[in-house]
């Protein structure tokens, strides 16, 4: 049996072109109580050339360095579930992939100083009150027989779950494979959705090692959804999927286009720019909408939290603002909603700010290795994985500087991915999904995909580490999609 490397790649990812757009966003951070018009806080300008200009010349440099090819000239990227997935125990474990689990289970039982982390609520899983001393791997047997609003009662296990069942899939895929790598031969880009997939990202490319990333993830689930000082309002949040109804045109609000047929394998021009409109309408309802909650005192608010797709974006916030932009979206015939999230917290909008200068501490205790552009590995051409930044839509440059901005910007999915799949000429053939819990993720990605433009090369969207078969819950999320 090979020997198992939790991201032997070590060399430093190689550091993306630089944006003032990321100055901006970093100075807002700092500031404890912004005071702006929530119309500035709309991430949907378009990008200018010269920015595109810039990220294809990266690519084209990037992609010149040795990337673990396989001897077909294309890369993949693999794609990590975040906290919003349906966590599923991955079947067929090998020895490799339970060591994971056992290494996971330990760290959250015990507690690390060094960040601030201390087990709460855990005497269940160390068996303390019957004086025992744990089950091994307990980790791993943690979503069977429980429903998904059972699993988001306890976030920060499940969290923690997420993000080692994807390190423990990638386990015995090397192991079954004899490899001395964690990830798949010709791995080029890795993506994590929102915070969670992020850091399995960072854990899968050895940028961080597994205890702390999931001592980590437990501490980001475990944030308070508001201010301490204000217990006494308990406002309730909610997080819903909402859907595009239909293409509309700016041009004339009331004249609309139909649905693309799912069945065609590409799409003209003019369509691809109708479903941008469509999207750009319903964020400019919300943004309108949150600028009547700022002038009330921002007590209510709502924000498109997470743009997954051209046709599907997360609306996050307190409960009341999130049902009154639903039932506007509704009435103008703009989207419907799909399904309620269970989140622990209104992640990527302006009420989780209370929580930066908190979790800002706790970043910068954490060990990360950054990317070192004087790095000799460097120079020779021997770059690891590019890891995707979903906020800022490019590679990740610091690590703290990338990570705190999920707590209140808007996420950024869809702009993440389509930059390598959007021109007819591409330096990845496969998107690889890991883990059951990402298989929305590839529903919402081949969507977009077969509309790209006729004539360009081919990219295969593919299942990693799932048996046959398909949930309840990931058929309605191809049902919004289709």
């Amino acid at each position: 049996m090979p020997r198992l490397h939790v991201g032997l790649i070590s060399s430093p990812c190689l550091a993306g072109p630089s944006r003032l757009s990321r100055a901006s966003s970093k100075s807002a951070l700092n500031r404890e109580a912004p005071n702006r018009d929530p119309r500035r806080n709309a991430s949907t300008s378009s990008t200018s050339t010269t920015q595109d200009a810039d990220w294809r010349s990266w690519l084209k440099r990037a992609s010149s360095f040795n990337m673990i090819q396989d001897g077909s000239g294309k890369g993949k990227a693999l794609l990590f579930a975040g906290l919003g997935s349906y966590p599923h125990t991955p079947y067929s474990p090998t020895q490799s992939s339970l060591q994971i689990w056992e290494s996971a289970s330990e760290a959250l039982l015990n507690p690390d100083a060094t960040i601030g982390y201390w087990p709460k609520g855990m005497e269940e899983f160390a068996d303390a009150l019957r004086g025992g001393i744990g089950i091994r791997g307990w980790l791993r047997g943690w979503v069977e027989g429980r429903s998904l609003d059972e699993l988001m009662r306890r976030a920060d296990v499940t969290a923690a779950f997420i993000l080692t069942s994807s390190i423990a899939i990638l386990a015995s895929a090397q192991e079954t494979a004899g490899s001395s790598s964690l990830l798949p031969r010709g791995t080029m880009y890795l993506a994590g959705h929102g915070f969670i997939g992020t850091l399995t990202a960072l854990v899968a490319a050895d940028r961080l090692d597994l205890p702390t990333g999931v001592r980590l993830a437990m501490m980001y689930a475990s944030l308070s959804p508001s201010p301490s000082s204000l217990p006494h309002l308990k406002p309730k949040f909610l997080s819903t999927v909402m859907s595009a109804r239909q293409f509309h045109s700016l041009s004339g609000p009331s004249y609309t286009v139909p649905h693309v047929n799912s069945d065609e394998d590409a799409e003209s021009p003019d369509s691809s720019a109708e479903r941008k409109r469509a999207m750009q309408l319903i964020l400019d309802e919300v943004h309108g909408m949150q600028k009547g909650w700022w002038d009330k005192g921002g007590e209510e608010w709502a924000a498109p939290a997470i743009i997954n797709s051209s046709k599907i974006l997360v609306l996050s916030g307190t409960q009341m603002a999130v049902l009154d932009a639903i039932e506007r979206l509704e009435v103008m015939g703009l989207a419907n909603p799909v399904i309620d999230i269970p989140q622990p917290c209104p992640y990527h909008t302006r009420l989780m700010e209370h929580a930066i200068p908190k979790f800002r501490e706790t970043l910068s205790l954490c060990h990360f290795r950054d990317p070192d552009p004087h790095d000799a590995q460097m120079h020779a051409g021997t770059v690891g994985p590019i890891i995707l930044d979903p906020m800022a839509t490019h590679p990740m440059g610091s690590i703290r500087s990338s990570l705190l901005p999920h707590l209140t910007e808007q996420l950024r999915w869809h702009k993440t991915l389509s930059r390598l799949y959007k021109y007819p000429s591409t330096d990845i053939d496969t998107f690889h999904t890991i883990g059951r819990g990402a298989r929305g993720l590839g529903i919402m990605l081949r969507g977009e995909i077969k509309r790209r433009y006729k004539g360009a090369e081919e990219i295969k969207v593919e299942e990693f580490g799932v048996k046959p078969g398909e949930s309840d819950r990931e058929k309605l999320i191809r049902k919004a999609v289709a």
